[in-house]
């Protein structure tokens, strides 16, 4: 198996045309960009099953949801 490895500016090429290939989901208020972080395999399972559960389309429309319940709870318990 051969290794590929990108430079730098290679890597920001291909990630600008990602981000203009993507279509808008529409559910997003104010678009701010996309976030790229590591989970766990639990998370990354859990995240497959909330999408299930919700009836959502993606796993964006999960966590823009999710962060909004816990955004409430949170402002609700520092009253």
């Amino acid at each position: 198996m051969q290794a590929i490895i990108f430079n730098n500016e290679e890597r920001n090429v291909a990630r600008r045309k990602t981000q203009e290939n993507q279509i808008d989901p529409g559910f997003v208020q104010d678009p701010d960009g996309f976030i790229n972080v590591p989970v766990s395999k639990t998370t990354r399972e859990q995240l497959h099953l909330l999408k299930t559960s919700m009836r959502v389309a993606s796993q964006a429309e999960v966590i823009e949801k999710a962060i909004a319940i816990v955004s409430a709870i949170d402002a609700a318990v520092r009253k």
